[in-house]
């Protein structure tokens, strides 16, 4: 009797220690995992914000080579390129393209003329305010256009920019060889009068504008 029941503990001790090595190593295995999974997490994270943070610095950049593409495209206004020249006659000076040349027409006109045809060309003439105001400017230019073509009324260059100017005037009439224009505009101490003889195989009335603009009075 005394054996079976040295021999049942015996068992039973053994089992427990079987047991209780066991234990350890579960609780190892179930506490590893976690972990792995947790470190699997955060990579994953980590991941997702490199690939987030490539993305935005790649839109920047992009964005920048388009700003700077566009302000490349972005050309200034430059100057009318030209010769600088002063009149003979009256107290300006102005600038003239390549192509077109500058003369005395008869005292207080000067004639800014195409080079090969001398029938197309700008008249010039220059006032003080003293000598004439804007108003009698422009009168005497509708009259001049209205002598030019009696069968017709003037009709106002809208397009024409008079922005640079105080007061501005434009006016033009169709004509046998192709179109007259008269421009009247007054700056500082300057009223201008421009009367444009235009032909329709030459079409220079755009040049003639752009450097009527240009005129400057000269110091006294």
């Amino acid at each position: 009797m005394k054996k079976h029941l040295f021999l049942g503990s015996s068992i039973l001790t053994i089992g427990m220690l079987f047991a209780a090595c066991g234990s350890p190593d579960t609780a190892e295995e179930n506490t590893g995992t976690a972990p792995e999974e947790a470190a699997e997490e955060v990579v994953e994270e980590e991941t997702d914000d490199s690939v987030f943070a490539e993305e935005a610095v790649e839109d920047t950049e992009d964005t920048e080579e388009e700003t700077a593409a566009g302000e490349e495209t972005e050309e200034p206004e430059s100057e009318l390129a030209g010769s600088l020249t002063q009149s003979e006659e009256q107290n300006y000076e102005l600038t003239v393209l390549d192509g077109y040349e500058l003369s005395a027409e008869e005292p207080g006109k000067d004639a800014l003329y195409v080079s090969d045809n001398s029938a197309v060309f700008m008249r010039i003439e220059t006032f003080t305010p003293e000598e004439t105001d804007f108003a009698s400017a422009e009168e005497n230019m509708r009259q001049t256009l209205q002598a030019v073509n009696p069968d017709e009324q003037p009709v106002e260059v809208t397009d024409f920019d008079g922005s640079d100017f105080t007061q501005s005037a434009a006016y033009k009439v169709p004509s046998a060889e192709g179109t007259v224009t008269g421009i009247v505009y007054e700056k500082e101490n300057l009223i201008v009068r421009l009367t444009i003889f235009d032909d329709s195989t030459v079409n220079a009335t755009e040049d003639f504008i752009a450097m009527g603009k240009t005129i400057e009075s000269l110091e006294q």
